[in-house]
């Protein structure tokens, strides 16, 4: 039973770093993406910096290399940066286990208490962060509280006296059973809480608390290789991340008598001991890493090699939908809308075509066109796949928003697609009059529309990547003045007809067509401003 207790306790600190995550989500959410994204951009230190900082309040090695991976692809940040963000990262998660060294597992109700009225009663989601954080940290303290109770019950037990004291003269043993317990829960914290929590109940040495930490970070290089290995990229900077770790655990494990005689010297308990070998650990796999990344990176780019084509071979070649990042709304919604940005500058660029094909009569062109509809409908197929893959369970009420506004408007684009393809392409595969035969007024309305609306679909595209509320409110009012201009350029098109002008009358039709088509689409990209505003989402 007291195993079994063990057990349950990891299970529940497990959780617990997971719901921490996502109540951290709801805190900063998209705004910690982009203060990462500008700090990126200054020197190696910054970006170091700004990889303790997301660690600190994201503590989950997988979100750390998805993150340093979609920054990587975004052209945010160059290999280097990318490594040093990484292991930053690596430091910046220690913080959770430096709380657990302080005993505050014996508050474990207070936080309970506290993070429960905020999570439930509390309304703003920034407020909701708070609340779910504490309750999350209440977790972690009472899964500590479970571990050390069972821990002291078992020390009076003489085979468990027996086991410790063979495991402590075979450290190796140890670190593999700590890296492969790292690598099963994807969270060194889970691991060395573990093992804190043993110490607290009497079971455990420095030897064991050095052996647990050392096996901990060796797993989360094994982590980064999983999260990574869908890219060469990420193959490359995970065994960059695996390599530094694994050298530190070498050289310790190769003089690990002596430091761990040493670090028994020092006056601090067990707990304490191996949440500031864990900082030490990373700290010093960071400034290696920043001394040696050009030399590492060489290597592995020799050792890792990309593909003689040069792609970079994703699992879903050109595509950001990165099955690894569903587990986590933030990444997973930050790729779905990096994919639907590639989407509408695809519809964008069919538009374009299409329009080139309308004003030279270019049959070619056209079919084109027509079959790019083909390759939208696919794309859409895809994102919308993607996004009714994440958990709406995980997501908080401004992720549900923007969850929402990526599916809207991915179908709207999808539509848009449609009215591009049905109206415009096969105008010209009628084989109607070229647009150069419609009268001077109709062809300069339709081409003062079609200028307008590809600035529609620029700002569209705009509003998704800032998604600034201001700049959506702006897109929107855009969007009503742009109507008025149609029924006015209408209007007047209409007492040009009445006028008895052949060549308005012969034209009519396919102005109409080109023109309503033309209004349609810029209807359509509406969506996004909506989005926006409504979803407060800035």
């Amino acid at each position: 039973m007291n195993m079994l207790s063990i057990v349950g306790g990891v299970a529940l600190i497990l959780f617990a770093i997971r719901f921490l995550r996502k109540g951290f989500d709801r805190i900063f959410g998209h705004r910690l993406h982009a203060w990462v994204e500008g700090m990126t951009r200054r020197s190696r230190p910054a970006t170091t910096a700004a990889g303790m900082a997301f660690g600190a309040v994201a503590p989950s090695s997988t979100a750390q290399t998805l993150l340093a991976l979609q920054l990587l692809d975004r052209g945010k940040l160059p290999p280097d940066r990318m490594l040093m963000f990484l292991l930053g990262s690596s430091v910046g998660i220690t913080v959770t286990v430096q709380l657990l060294a302080f005993r505050l597992f014996d508050w474990y109700s207070l936080f309970l208490i506290a993070g429960t009225a905020g999570f439930l009663w509390l309304r703003s989601d920034a407020a909701r962060g708070v609340g779910q954080s504490l309750l999350a940290l209440g977790f972690v303290f009472l899964g500590m509280r479970i571990i050390s109770d069972a821990a002291m019950r078992l020390t009076a037990n003489p085979d468990i006296a027996t086991v410790l004291a063979l495991l402590e003269n075979h450290p190796g043993i140890l670190i593999i059973f700590a890296a492969v317990l790292t690598l099963l829960t994807q969270s060194s914290t889970a691991t060395i809480g573990l093992a804190i929590g043993l110490a607290e109940g009497g079971i455990g040495t420095t030897a064991t608390a050095l052996a647990v930490v050392l096996g901990a970070n060796l797993g989360l290089g094994f982590t980064s290789i999983i999260a990574g290995w869908p890219t060469i990229a990420g193959r490359q900077l995970a065994v960059a991340n695996l390599v530094l770790k694994g050298t530190v655990v070498a050289a310790m494990l190769f003089a690990f008598d002596p430091i761990w005689r040493a670090l028994s010297l020092l006056p601090l308990d067990v707990p304490h001991l191996a949440a500031n070998v864990h900082t030490g650990f990373n700290v010093m796999v960071a400034v290696l890493g920043a001394a040696f990344a050009g030399l590492i990176g060489r290597l592995v780019v020799k050792a890792v090699p990309a593909p003689p084509g040069g792609g970079d071979e994703l699992l879903h070649a050109g595509t950001h939908l990165d099955p690894n990042a569903l587990s986590s709304p933030l990444f997973a919604l930050a790729n779905a809308s990096r994919e639907t940005l590639q989407l509408a500058e695809e519809v964008k660029a069919m538009f374009a075509a299409a329009w080139r094909a309308y004003t030279g009569h270019d049959r070619a062109l056209a079919r084109q066109v027509q079959q790019n509809d083909d390759n939208v409908d696919t794309h859409h197929a895809a994102i919308k796949h993607y996004l009714s893959q994440i958990p709406t369970d995980a997501m908080s009420e401004r992720d549900g928003q923007l969850h929402f506004g990526l599916l809207h408007f991915a179908s709207q684009l999808e539509a848009i697609a449609d009215v591009i393809e049905k109206s415009i392409a096969r105008e010209v595969l009628k084989g109607e009059p070229p647009a150069e035969a419609m009268p001077p007024d109709d062809l300069a309305s339709l081409t003062d529309l079609e200028r307008r609306v590809t600035r529609r679909f620029e700002l569209a595209i705009l509003v998704l990547t800032n998604r600034d509320p201001i700049l959506a409110r702006r897109f929107q009012q855009e969007g009503e003045e742009l109507k008025n201009w149609c029924i006015e350029a209408q209007r007047q098109h209409y007492q040009r007809l009445s006028g008895g002008d052949v060549r308005v009358q012969q034209a009519s039709t396919s102005f109409l067509d080109v023109f309503n088509a033309l209004r349609r689409i810029s209807g359509l990209l509406n969506t996004i401003g909506h989005t926006i505003i409504r979803g407060k989402l800035g």
